[in-house]
């Protein structure tokens, strides 16, 4: 009985991240766009926004890894559904963390603490990175990983 529980658990919390982001509007109600977005611009990538404070510990150390990675990020794809390479809104992971960044100045984003995927793919990428993978190898994990999650 506990083995079908577990196997039950590890179903729902999976099916939870994967549409956690999904598609242009998710399970709970989360809608991709700028007007689905919440901003904040710091004066550096090592100043983190005011927003994280309402995010768990594990959210704001996440958003903390992206000065470190922030070229890794611009090439890795975002599978949470958000990605719009026509109007180039979102063009990598490092966009659902940083809408952009001018002057020294960065101007942060919610959406990657708002979603699963995005947080997940970029604590993949961390921990990869500090395995000593390269970019090449950090984006086909990521891209195995989470193909096909996006709707």
């Amino acid at each position: 009985m506990n083995r079908t529980r577990a196997i039950l658990f590890t179903f729902v919390i999976s099916g939870m991240l994967l549409t956690a982001c999904g598609g242009k509007e998710s399970a709970v109600g989360h809608q991709h766009g700028a007007d689905s977005e919440r901003y904040e611009t710091t004066a550096s990538l090592t100043v983190m926004p005011e927003f994280l404070s309402s995010y768990t510990d594990n959210t704001q150390a996440t958003y903390a890894t992206v000065a470190e990675l922030e070229d890794i990020i611009k090439d890795i794809k975002c599978y949470c559904g958000c990605m719009d390479e026509e109007t180039g809104y979102h063009d990598s992971l490092h966009r659902c963390f940083i809408a952009e960044s001018k002057d020294g100045e960065v101007k942060w984003t919610d959406h990657g603490a708002q979603c699963g995927i995005c947080l997940t793919e970029l604590q993949d990428a961390k921990r990869l990175h500090d395995e000593g993978k390269s970019v090449e190898e950090i984006k086909e994990f990521i891209d195995n990983k989470y193909k096909g999650t996006e709707s």
